[in-house]
């Protein structure tokens, strides 16, 4: 989501910044340090570092958006779940998706077709 809106994408740029502005007028919703890491990530793949204190400070100004730590129980708990048939080439989504189900969140913002096999995440976008 944050990247289509930092990325103003074509396709999904407008509709990701519908869904930041709900968030910044309130709606709870989560995100994880990991997600904050692949932003960064590909902020600086893009080399556009110069934008990562400006997100970094974005997603610190939401109240309503919670900011989930990422540790190696998340991955673990992936590497669980990887085992009901879930390919480890996704598993960072999995390490997601494990944070959403431990915290009872059931959808995610997220065009990532990678999260339609995991059954209890919902994906909206």
């Amino acid at each position: 989501m944050f990247i289509y809106h930092i990325a103003d994408d074509p396709d999904r740029g407008e509709a990701a910044a519908r869904v930041l502005r709900v968030i910044e007028e309130g709606e709870e919703a989560a995100t994880s340090a990991l997600a904050i890491s692949q932003v960064c990530g590909y902020l600086g793949w893009r080399r556009r570092e110069d934008v990562i204190p400006l997100f970094l400070e974005f997603v610190r100004s939401l109240p309503t958006l919670l900011k989930v730590e990422t540790g190696l129980e998340d991955f673990l708990e992936a590497e669980e779940a990887s085992r009901l048939g879930l390919s480890l080439r996704m598993w960072d989504d999995l390490a997601i998706a494990v944070q959403m189900r431990r915290l009872g969140i059931e959808e995610v913002y997220s065009n990532d077709g990678d999260f339609n096999p995991i059954p209890w995440v919902g994906r909206v976008f």
